[in-house]
């Protein structure tokens, strides 16, 4: 059997559908998760997010998020002692690792989430409060060892 530029551009062309094809079925095996399921009423809300942003940067006071360990401790400043509202760990690449814990402070003005709730990663920290009839949101980027 002889060899010749028709086989070989013959077996180029087989590999490359080859390779095509690979990479189409691969993409499809592939989960993408939505930043949230409900984006679009998530949207209409938006602008109430924008405002309780504002009154977080006119009260001139911010939660410090601070890593102990794989312990995660928010600690309020006195402004918002009496802050009831939520804490969302949004995990960016997959839905279930998503953690949301309702905000419940000791007597220091301090909430603790431990690590073994949360897996390891990168994570946007989304706090929502109210304190004094008033509404706050602050967001921060923190990564779990």
């Amino acid at each position: 059997m002889k060899w010749n530029w028709g086989k070989s551009i013959v077996l180029a062309f087989v590999l490359f559908c080859g390779f095509i094809s690979s990479i189409v079925v691969a993409a499809f095996q592939q989960d993408f998760d939505l930043v949230s399921d409900t984006y679009y009423q998530d949207e209409l809300v938006y602008q109430e997010r924008i405002q309780e942003h504002i009154n977080l940067a006119q009260s001139g006071a911010k939660v410090s998020i601070t890593q102990e360990g794989r312990s995660v401790v928010f600690s309020f400043p006195q402004e918002f002692s009496g802050a009831k509202g939520e804490i969302h760990f949004y995990h960016p690449s997959r839905s279930i690792f998503d953690r949301s814990f309702s905000i419940s402070l000791d007597e220091n003005r301090q909430q603790t989430i431990f690590g073994e709730e949360l897996t390891k990663g990168r994570y946007k920290v989304k706090l929502t409060w109210t304190s004094g009839g008033v509404d706050y949101f602050q967001e921060e980027g923190i990564f779990i060892r």
